[in-house]
């Protein structure tokens, strides 16, 4: 996993700023929310990096089902946050590096940029400091960080990152996580034994947990053969796996 990071870009991509709540509701509120003077002409640009990053909208801008269930259940729910999750961790390097090389435990933000820049040394400076700030953000401005204990933020200088891991991820965002990864992967066996981004991986929980409820759900379109987990329609486009978020 850390040879293929290596070569990931866009480590930071969302002039500094971390996804926040209230920006969600606004976008979520208002079809023309880039036209408010409620943003900053750095924070609309941000915004709008965020929107595709966590998957809300396409990349023609349209709305997706992650879009319809937030407009549905609220921001305060947790299973679009889980899925927000889950597509940011595929979709941004950062977040990708943070959740496969992090694991649970503390550290301060000058820590966590200084093992980003061990992990990969040919980021520069300022885009190290700039991904960690994104990411951080995003942690401590939405329920990610807190709710989903991805990263507890104390305020503190430097501030303090607390990843407990999420012990409970719900069995629509694990489908989810699973489809996304065997999409990417395009094959329909993984081994369990890879090193991939798997939905323990990316909620910080035991790879027990997520299989236990892989074999007591019924609607899961995953088995477990051995030590392989099998897709039972193969992989599907992104899109859709989208429809298993609202079904």
């Amino acid at each position: 996993m850390s040879r293929e990071i290596e070569k990931l870009q866009g480590w930071a991509k969302h002039n500094s700023f971390g996804l926040r709540t209230e920006w969600l509701k606004l976008f979520l509120d208002n079809r023309e929310w880039a036209a408010t003077s409620l943003l900053g002409y750095r924070q609309v640009d941000s915004l709008s990096t965020w929107l595709k990053t966590s998957g809300l909208v396409d990349k023609r801008s349209s709305e997706t089902h992650l879009c319809d269930m937030f407009h549905s259940m609220g921001v305060s729910m947790d299973l679009p946050w889980e899925t927000l999750w889950v597509n940011v961790a595929f979709n941004f390097p950062t977040v990708t590096w943070y959740v496969s090389n992090l694991g649970a435990g503390k550290w301060n933000t000058a820590e966590m940029k200084q093992i980003l820049h061990g992990t990969v040394p040919h980021l520069s400076k300022r885009t190290i400091s700039n991904a960690i700030l994104e990411l951080v953000g995003l942690l401590e401005h939405t329920p990610v960080g807190s709710e989903l204990k991805q990263g507890r933020v104390i305020p503190e200088r430097p501030r303090i990152v607390h990843r407990e891991g999420f012990s409970s991820p719900s069995t629509k965002a694990i489908s989810y996580a699973l489809c996304r990864l065997f999409n990417i992967e395009k094959r329909n066996r993984l081994e369990l034994k890879e090193d991939l981004l798997w939905p323990w991986v990316i909620f910080g929980c035991t790879q027990r947990e997520v299989i236990q409820q892989i074999i007591t759900n019924c609607d899961f379109q995953f088995v477990i053969d051995h030590e392989t987990i099998i897709t039972t329609k193969g992989f599907e486009e992104v899109e859709q796996c989208g429809s298993i978020l609202t079904t």
